[in-house]
């Protein structure tokens, strides 16, 4: 299993910064001892000089190429590059990156990389002190004036390492703000805590670091990294506005059917992005960039391993630094809530990286957090079920099997057609039992943990963690970061909620969790004036991990074609097929639909009036 946190103060940017802020995932559990100071330098190399557009080479690379095509129809859009040894293995576009056009997004389109923009960042800081301009150790009082007295033991390394205690921003991503007044707000703002007490994931601290490029060079920031990063890695289009975007597609961002355009068409950038993230660059760009941090003409040895040496939160320069039981992993990911998500992942003993860019959402959730785990399951040798090849059917033809579909036990599902798609929502837990897990998953275990759920809740509203430490895996490390993570999120929203009143269950699903199988329960902390959402990943009767939710999660599954009256139903994060069968008579009229698993057929009826479900759908 690849290395998960519960971190209570670590999130990426969320909803471009439109809103209030939320935890979308708190990351899950500590199974590792910390890391040793050195870590391996890889020997000299040099970018290559041109990558082929579109690759798809070998075994591996066709059963990666093979599962991303299939689960297309089902919601994937993107791009993937997979590297092993220095070669490309798979490098390849899927969906569309502008649909309103018909343009599909290829190895070629540019995409928004995000907080992957801090490593950027953290580079430049590093190639100032390679020649010599700066120091790490130095305060921030060096480069900036009127830096208030709490903040003025401040370092470089501080804000390299999110432990300056600096807020997270200052205002929204796509708005004008210029680099002096944004500097000044963010000084201006509390300190969180006092300097390399503790790590906090802040923003606001890059575009700090940003500034002190430009202020200690006398070049605007992305000039620099042009100069000193871009340009000597061979990286033609990595940038916010130098590089020559008219001659290639920049993928727009999507929210359902919601199309939130891309970047150049939005204020871009300022000073609420630049340094932290929203860089703009393709697959290929960033493998160059990977090959330019294995050698050593960019950045020195000595400059590569304090970036590289993980601090506080297993947190480097620009870069997350685990250990894992693939050896050392050297990632970072970032997007926002408009439908941007990426992410790089460098198994360095391995010799595998895995460069992955997505341009829509996955209902609630980002749609690279749904299918990175299984991408990688592939990339090590392992199995994902990958749906079946679909065909299309009109609109129409989808609409005749719209309705509410009854079980003989009283369960029961919606469906509904869309864009191509028959989307069918579970009503109740059974319906969410049988439509997630074909059949194969015992109801009871699913009921049991939801009421585990509750009564463990129940006690840690009331100060008791007791019951929530007997049911951790790993307690000895998790339980006080659970405990945090909990008070910490319901006193945050207290104002909003009032007091918690009530602890339900809404649903338990399974799901894959670090590329085996879980279930998620979630649990409603239902207050006085609104609810706080919390999801528990199970294995058996053990919590693996506990995460804030914004709302009861999406319960659909979409449904594609394969006949006139057959489907295939997958959901990306559970990686399973579920096929569905519908009866019609002569006259075509749809009468009921059968749940086709290894367990039999469960036959549904149609009804003639709807019944609203308690779960929502897309």
């Amino acid at each position: 299993m690849s290395l998960r946190y519960e971190r209570m103060n670590r999130r990426r940017r969320s909803l471009g910064r439109e809103g209030v802020r939320f935890l979308v995932l708190a990351l899950f559990f500590i199974l590792f001892s910390p890391i040793v100071d050195a870590l391996p330098l890889a020997d000299d190399s040099s970018p290559p000089v041109t990558i082929k557009s579109e690759v798809v080479e070998g075994e591996l690379a066709q059963k990666i190429d093979r599962y991303l095509t299939r689960i297309t129809p089902f919601g994937f859009s993107g791009a993937l590059l997979v590297g092993m040894e220095e070669k490309i293995i798979l490098n390849k576009g899927y969906g569309m990156a502008i649909r309103s056009k018909g343009i599909p997004n290829t190895s070629r389109t540019v995409f928004n990389t995000g907080s992957i923009t801090k490593q950027f960042t953290a580079a430049g800081i590093m190639k100032l002190w390679i020649q010599a301009a700066l120091k790490t150790e130095e305060p921030i009082t060096k480069f900036f004036k009127d830096v208030p007295e709490e903040k003025r033991e401040i370092t470089l390394h501080h804000l390299l390492t999110h432990t300056a205690g600096v807020i997270d921003a200052v205002g929204d991503d796509y708005v004008v703000a210029e680099r002096d007044e944004t500097a000044r707000k963010i000084l201006k703002a509390p300190l969180l805590f006092r300097p390399g007490e503790r790590f906090e994931y802040s923003n606001a601290g890059y575009s700090l670091l940003a500034a002190v490029i430009e202020i200690v060079s006398g070049k605007s920031y992305e000039e620099f990294l042009n100069e000193h990063l871009f340009k000597p890695a061979g990286m033609e289009f990595t940038g916010y506005r130098i590089p020559e975007w008219d001659k290639r597609v920049v993928a727009h961002w999507y929210v359902g059917d919601k199309d939130n355009g891309n970047p150049l068409e939005k204020p871009y950038p300022y000073w609420n992005v630049i340094g932290n993230g929203e860089i703009l660059s393709t697959t290929e760009d960033m493998y160059r960039w990977h090959l330019a941090l294995l050698a050593d003409e960019v950045l020195s040895p000595e400059a590569k391993k304090r970036i590289f040496t993980p601090y506080l939160n297993d947190y480097g320069y620009g870069w997350d630094v685990f250990k894992t039981e693939r050896g050392i992993l050297i990632q970072h990911d970032g997007g926002s809530g408009l439908g941007s998500r990426a992410e790089i992942r460098r198994y360095i003993n391995a010799g595998v990286v895995t460069i992955l860019f997505c341009n829509q959402s996955y209902g609630q959730r980002a749609l690279m957090e749904v299918v990175r785990d299984h991408i990688e399951n592939l990339v090590f040798g392992g199995e994902v079920e990958t749906p079946p090849a679909v065909v299309s059917l009109n609109e129409e033809a989808l609409k005749t099997f719209d309705g509410t579909y009854r079980l003989s036990s009283g369960s029961q599902f919606k469906v509904k057609g869309r864009r191509g798609q028959l989307i069918i929502s579970p009503e109740d837990q059974e319906a969410v039992t049988l439509l997630f897990s074909s059949g194969q998953a015992d109801p009871n275990h699913f009921m049991e943990l939801n009421k585990l759920s509750v009564s463990v809740f129940e006690a840690a509203l009331k100060g008791d963690f007791k019951p929530f430490e007997d049911i951790l895996h790993n307690k000895e490390k998790r339980a006080l970061l659970v405990r945090q993570l909990i008070e910490e999120r319901v006193d945050m929203f207290k104002k909003r909620t009032g007091e918690i009143k009530e602890v339900k269950a809404k649903a338990a699903v399974p799901v894959f969790l670090d590329g085996e199988e879980a279930v998620l329960t979630c649990v409603q902390l239902e207050g006085e004036k609104s609810s706080l959402f919390f999801g528990l990943y199970w294995r058996d009767r053990t919590n693996i991990g506990v995460a804030p939710l914004r709302s009861v999660p999406d319960l659909s599954v979409p449904f594609m074609p394969l006949s006139g009256n057959e489907f295939a139903g997958y959901r990306l994060d559970i990686a399973k097929k579920t096929n569905v069968r519908f009866e019609v008579d002569e006259t075509g009229k749809v009468l009921g639909l059968a749940l086709r698993s290894p367990g039999g057929e469960r036959i549904a009826r149609k009804l003639e009036t709807k019944v609203k479900s308690p779960f929502p759908s897309t």
